[in-house]
């Protein structure tokens, strides 16, 4: 068993170490279990949680070893640590779980981060849901993204030294129900501060109380929200709560009592304009209904879709439109002709991005966690199955007749020919957020959150170059009368221009704190970024790139349409609200819409 952890500290470039120096006493014994077939970014996490305990065992005078053996959770192994750390996975074996359950009920001690508390109704291991205080996986926010946290307890060891509030690095943000902290024995040590809400591009986090360190007292036990990725361990005071969590465990862990509190809600929402109609569809997630105004703004209509729905495309050719329900699994077809719902079609669990080929009449669907996606013919309203990539953002080129999926977790653009499904990759940059084409120029362009740049794909030959972009873009919108594009960018709270000709920026403009949503009005080339956290939209002017003004867009607005004919845009926000901006005097209104359901 020594020898296999020396192989993996030789394959994770570590230097092996038992890891205290020869005539040190070690203080206490850790070992630390990970799986290499966990999802990459789990992966990734674990290799670097293992270089940080390893340097922390060797100047904190601890024993610390690692394994991928998870048969390593035996009676025999586990008396000889005072610790097991799980770094992004838990056991799913019976023996394995018993053996950890005695260990714990024996007095060891548990320190486990992101994934290794993953638990559903799949996991089917109810003891390990009371150890994490009767609580269980519900949510997460999408994609990892940097957050505030606040310090519940400054007196407990593991924050001790630690300011009331501290920056973590990006990390996918897990939500638990029931809340933990309202177990009598569970103690929270830090909370998601309230100011990052809305948290998240995708899977998006509104409000609530949300704990992220909390220990059980009836055990030696901490649970860590944080492990996504290679960015955890670049925070220095939370690397302090780590190394304090770690020390305090493997001395013994006195436990003392508890508070208590509420919970977290999500509500993604989307809201596309049918240029042919001049109409505009708004999502609604919680209601599971689509709002529809007019041109101008006046309420139309209020139609019941399926659960949850999250992604909206239009064929204006057509007139329809097309609603993904991610609690559902169907999507809905609405005749905009009429504005009723026609038809639900199947589609598979959580279908998340939806895009419409106008001259094949088909409609993509992709599914978050599947490589299918599903193809909807739209005439008959069937769909088919087609195994491809994870699609986080899809984009159909109605010229080509090809569509573009990207993926946050692969490097690559997928690409499907409309004509006879065969599928392609091209490689991009790392950590791909959103994808939008323009038809004229036969450019596609890949927006990564990851590399804050842009991959340009040129549609014929699939050659690439990149552009960079600010910090964390993770919003596109292309002005198709002038080529030119804008990226909204998250974490430096701007704007990059790219000239559609020459493929260079032409200029970075500053906006909103965290703006998320973009669009163009390319008749008089107006820009609208919608800020989610400010509750503002900044207008650009799209022939000079200089900020015409900022107007008030209502709590969080999270995406934003543009009616070229009428010089209107439509702001949607988190908790569904809309707010008219006229684009030529700047003037903000609400419209007024009946609060009765259809």
């Amino acid at each position: 068993m020594t020898s296999r952890r020396f192989l993996l500290f030789l394959l994770l470039a570590i230097p092996f170490a038992g890891a205290v120096s020869f005539g040190e006493q070690s203080r206490f014994k850790v070992l630390a279990l990970y799986s290499d077939h966990a999802e990459p970014d789990h992966v990734q996490f674990a290799k670097e949680a293992v270089k940080f305990l390893t340097e922390r065992a060797a100047s904190e005078h601890f024993t610390f070893e690692v394994t991928n053996r998870w048969e390593d959770l035996n009676d025999d192994n586990l008396k000889a640590y005072q610790l097991i750390i799980w770094l992004n996975e838990s056991p799913t074996h019976a023996e394995q779980r018993r053996a950890f359950e005695r260990y714990i009920t024996r007095g060891g001690a548990w320190l486990g981060f992101h994934a290794a508390g993953y638990n559903d109704k799949d996991t089917n291991w109810p003891w390990f849901v009371d150890f994490l205080g009767g609580t269980v996986f519900h949510i997460n926010s999408w994609p990892p993204l940097p957050a505030r946290l606040m310090i519940d307890d400054r007196f407990h060891p593991v924050t001790a030294g630690l300011p009331p509030h501290f920056e973590s690095p990006a990390n996918e943000w897990y939500v638990w129900k029931p809340n933990p902290r309202l177990n009598k024995h569970v103690r929270v040590l830090a909370t998601f501060d309230a100011s990052n809400y809305p948290m998240g591009f995708k899977d998006v986090l509104t409000s609530g109380d949300l704990p992220v360190v909390w220990t059980n007292t009836a055990y030696k036990m901490l649970y860590v929200n944080m492990g996504h990725g290679d960015k955890i361990f670049t925070s220095p005071m939370q690397n302090q709560l780590i190394d304090n969590a770690v020390n305090w465990l493997g001395m013994g862990a006195t436990q003392h009592a508890a508070p208590e509190s509420t919970g977290s809600r999500v509500s993604p929402t989307g809201i596309v304009l049918n240029p042919q109609t001049g109409k505009f569809y708004a999502v609604n997630a919680r209601q599971g209904t689509v709002t529809v105004l007019d041109g101008d703004g006046h309420f139309l209509e209020r139609v019941r879709v399926g659960e949850e729905p999250e992604a909206i495309a239009i064929n204006p050719d057509t007139n329809r439109v097309y609603v993904a329900n991610a609690g559902s699994g169907t999507v809905s077809v609405i005749d905009g002709a009429t504005d009723t719902a026609i038809a639900t079609v199947p589609v598979g669990d959580l279908p998340y991005t939806i895009a419409v080929n106008r001259s094949t009449n088909k409609v993509y669907v992709s599914r978050t966690f599947s490589n299918v996606t599903a193809i909807i013919d739209g005439r008959t309203n069937v769909a088919r199955a087609l195994k491809a990539d994870v699609g986080d953002a899809v984009a159909a080129d109605s010229v080509d007749n090809n569509t573009y999926l990207i993926s946050y977790e692969a490097p690559q653009v997928t690409v499907l020919d409309a004509r006879n499904d065969h599928i392609s990759k091209i490689e991009a940059a790392n950590h791909l957020w959103a994808i939008a084409a323009n038809p004229a120029t036969k450019k596609i362009y890949a927006v990564s959150a990851g590399s804050a740049s842009v991959t340009l794909i040129d549609g014929r030959s699939h050659a690439t170059r990149f552009v960079n972009a600010g910090e964390i873009p993770c919003a596109i919108a292309v002005d198709f009368s002038s080529g030119r594009v804008f990226v909204a960018n998250y974490a430096s709270n701007n704007v990059t221009v790219i000239d559609g000709v020459s493929d260079s920026v032409v200029r970075t403009v500053n906006v909103g704190p965290h703006p998320q949503a973009i669009a163009v009005d390319s008749d008089n080339h107006k820009v609208y970024v919608a800020s989610t956290h400010a509750g503002t939209t900044t207008i650009l002017d799209g022939t000079n790139n200089s900020v015409v003004g900022t107007v008030e867009t209502g709590k969080a607005p999270f995406a934003i349409a543009v009616n070229n004919k009428t010089h209107k845009a439509v702001a949607l926000g988190l908790q569904g609200d809309l707010t008219l901006i006229d684009g030529t005097t700047l003037a903000t209104s609400s419209p007024s819409i009946p609060k009765s359901e259809p």
